[in-house]
């Protein structure tokens, strides 16, 4: 039971995972055992136009693989970000892009021996260190 408790307070740790934030989409996934790709539409209130505003896309397993981020009524791709995972299904990397396709930061993502997420380590382009977060676990 602790062991579960950590393992899904990892998961809430690495919040740059919308996998955390949106597990029915991840399930839904996973259970089919097929590529998901979800499409969010921003509509008018009388429901007679729409457009693409966000995009997600999960692999066979359940993690999400790919978002992308709309603007000017889903005429223009603003930003979209590629997820990787390690072998244990730990999210270890997310790089982001920009609107002309190219990395604007890299996030790197470090666990413990008992797979708790310890640190997000930010890169710039370039790949120069600029920050990272590190994370402190605490029960009451």
């Amino acid at each position: 039971m602790y062991r579960a408790l950590i393992v899904l307070l990892s998961l809430l740790a690495t919040a740059a995972s919308a996998t955390a934030e949106r597990p029915e989409r991840s399930k839904l996934a996973a259970e089919a055992g097929r590529e998901l790709t979800v499409k969010e539409w921003k509509c008018t209130p009388d429901g007679k136009n729409r457009w693409i505003d966000h995009v997600e896309i999960y692999d066979s397993k359940g993690r999400l693989i790919r978002e992308e981020e709309y603007e000017e009524y889903g005429r223009r791709l603003t930003w979209h970000s590629e997820y990787s995972y390690n072998d244990a299904g730990q999210l270890i990397q997310e790089v982001i892009y920009n609107e002309r396709g190219k990395v604007q930061k890299v996030r790197k993502f470090e666990y413990d021996e008992a797979g708790v997420c310890k640190r997000r380590l930010n890169y710039s382009a370039n790949g120069i260190l600029n920050s990272y977060r590190q994370f402190e676990y605490s029960f009451k």
